[in-house]
């Protein structure tokens, strides 16, 4: 998008929904006009998950305002936001460290961070504290309801099917009049299920004219 204003220092916007996001209160045009009423100079917007790495517009947005921070111009990335840059918090601290290594300062309007200040770096760093722990509560709690389900007996990993299931998966994949689609829908499996069982059993799908088959 084009530039508003002829200032030394500036303010990248940048937007992000997703198509479900996009009717609720903070969706494309709100985000939009919060941005263009906080000064934005460039802004970028588009509509995509925050959890996919390949963001086009967010790419041409970074990469704009580690440019003008290279020419000497002091450069704010600002997002309505913090779930906007991404959803997954190790992302988005990697996002920010990589923003303040090239001397670009970030923005969230909604949670009043702003990494120009004392109070934003602090915020910042409590983020970080905060992401660790839970990645370190999530293994813990993890592993502690594995070892529990292990004290209760339970089999862990994908179930095995029983020997008289895959024989049926057999018969019907040897069957010519039906796709593997549909031995998977009668077998009650994935087709990868079928494809498995074939494999195992080193069955392939050529037939012998005039074989009869039981389904």
């Amino acid at each position: 998008m084009g530039k508003i204003s002829n200032e030394k220092s500036i303010r990248i916007g940048y937007i992000r929904v997703s198509t479900a996001e996009d009717r609720q209160k903070l969706g494309y045009e709100a985000q939009k006009r919060i941005l263009k009423n906080n000064r934005i100079d460039y802004l970028f917007g588009e509509k995509i998950s925050g959890r996919k790495d390949n963001r086009p517009e967010f790419k041409k947005a970074i990469r704009l305002a580690k440019k003008k921070a290279k020419d000497n111009y002091q450069v704010t990335f600002t997002v309505v936001k913090l779930d906007r840059v991404s959803r997954k918090m190790s992302s988005l601290l990697n996002i920010l460290e990589d923003l303040k290594a090239n001397q670009v300062a970030f923005e969230s309007i909604n949670e009043n961070i702003n990494t120009e200040s004392a109070t934003g770096i602090l915020m910042m760093q409590l983020l970080a504290m905060f992401s660790e722990f839970e990645v370190n509560t999530l293994r813990t709690r993890t592993k502690e309801a594995l070892r529990q389900a292990r004290l209760d007996g339970k089999v862990l990993g994908r179930p095995a099917f029983s020997e008289e299931k895959k024989q049926r998966i057999a018969r019907l994949y040897r069957n010519p009049d039906l796709s593997v689609k549909q031995v998977a829908q009668k077998c009650g499996v994935f087709e990868r299920t079928v494809y498995r069982v074939a494999k195992e059993k080193n069955l392939s799908r050529l037939f012998i004219k005039g074989s009869s088959f039981i389904n």
